[in-house]
């Protein structure tokens, strides 16, 4: 995988978390089932899979076992670490925490900057959106 690549995709899992972070803080978690791809009913897509787990109430803690599972299971590095972004969205969207900390949590496990980050614009519009 490519850098370009990694960026392009952990940008869209930066971009459905904040949409499942909006809607769940405006609508509630139940509202996030009709977002959801069913099509996408499998392990390959941690955060789909694992919202239908935070859909459904089951407890954070059986959650997080499960993803982790799914993640320990990855060979390729760059996609273990996506899926570990993925499963940390899943938790803290669960926990109900802001858009602003799940970024920092979610970007935690990256080397991107800020400034490099094409999440940071299209979530926040732009650094300054970001420290405000």
């Amino acid at each position: 995988m490519t850098r370009a690549e990694f960026l392009d995709q952990y940008a869209e899992i930066v971009e459905k978390a904040q949409f499942a972070v909006d809607t769940s803080r405006r609508e509630g978690l139940l509202a996030l089932e009709d977002t959801l791809d069913h099509a996408k009913a499998n392990t390959r897509d941690v955060f789909e899979y694992g919202l239908r787990f935070v859909i459904d109430g089951v407890p954070a803690k059986i959650i997080e076992t499960v993803l982790s599972n799914i993640v320990a299971q990855e060979q390729d590095a760059c996609v273990k670490t996506l899926k570990t972004i993925q499963k940390e969205a899943v938790l803290g969207i669960q926990a109900g925490i802001n858009m602003r900390s799940l970024y920092a949590l979610m970007n935690s496990y990256t080397d991107i900057s800020l400034e490099e980050d094409p999440a940071v614009e299209k979530v926040f519009g732009g650094i300054s959106g970001f420290v405000q």
